[in-house]
């Protein structure tokens, strides 16, 4: 789905996608489906002229849902979407994603997609900068790990042996940098150490994105 503007004013929601199901020899129980699956049934008889650009946005992804796709590619999709049809496009993706498919997304709200994805590249002119999970990634640059713990000196230690660095914080908490909630959280396991609260807090994707693409060259 690249576009949500690809529709003919005054056909229906449910008329654009029958036409484009017959014309792959899909039946029209498969519009019901879609329109079903992006909640629009109700609105599927309306035409598309007096749709909003969120029930478009729709419209457009049920267009690329009509194949019953393993991979499906988004660009922009929570574009013209309330907080609402954003949290339900966010659940939508994930089950889709649960299911053992694809989701492929471009966009540069990268705080929406920091609450999405999985695995992140960064584009910078043309060149593939970075592929990373997103974990790892916003460790990787700048990150580290809130971890509360009733034996926090035990664990500082432990984690230095690691060669991880710690800094000490308030309540019984460290901050270890440079690394991940899962590296932190095996590290205290093999050292016997009882653990509370284990937070990542890496640098949010867009400080990320702005350092990994700001001076490189054309």
């Amino acid at each position: 789905m690249l576009e949500a503007t690809d529709f003919h004013p005054g056909r229906s929601g449910r008329d654009h996608l029958r036409t484009l199901s017959r014309a792959v020899g899909l039946p029209d129980s498969r519009v019901d489906e879609v329109l079903g699956l992006v909640e629009l049934r109700d609105a599927a008889g309306r035409r598309v002229k007096g749709y909003s650009l969120g029930m478009r946005q729709r419209l457009g992804l049920a267009t690329a849902l009509l194949g019953d796709p393993e991979l499906l590619v988004l660009d922009e999709p929570a574009n013209g979407l309330d907080p609402e049809g954003v949290r339900w496009l966010r659940d939508f993706l994930r089950a889709f994603a649960s299911e053992g498919r694809t989701v492929l997304i471009s966009s540069h709200v990268l705080a929406e997609v920091a609450q999405t994805v999985d695995q992140v590249l960064i584009i910078s002119r043309g060149r593939l900068v970075v592929e990373s999970s997103l974990e790892q990634l916003t460790a990787r640059v700048g990150g580290s790990v809130r971890v509360r713990t009733p034996q926090p000196a035990q664990l500082a230690e432990a984690l230095r042996r690691d060669q991880i660095e710690t800094t000490a914080g308030s309540d019984d908490t460290l901050l270890a940098h440079g690394t991940t909630s899962d590296r932190v959280g095996d590290v205290a396991f093999d050292a016997g150490i009882r653990v509370h609260e284990l937070v990542a807090e890496g640098s949010s994707l867009e400080e990320v994105f702005l350092e990994l693409t700001s001076e490189r060259e054309p």
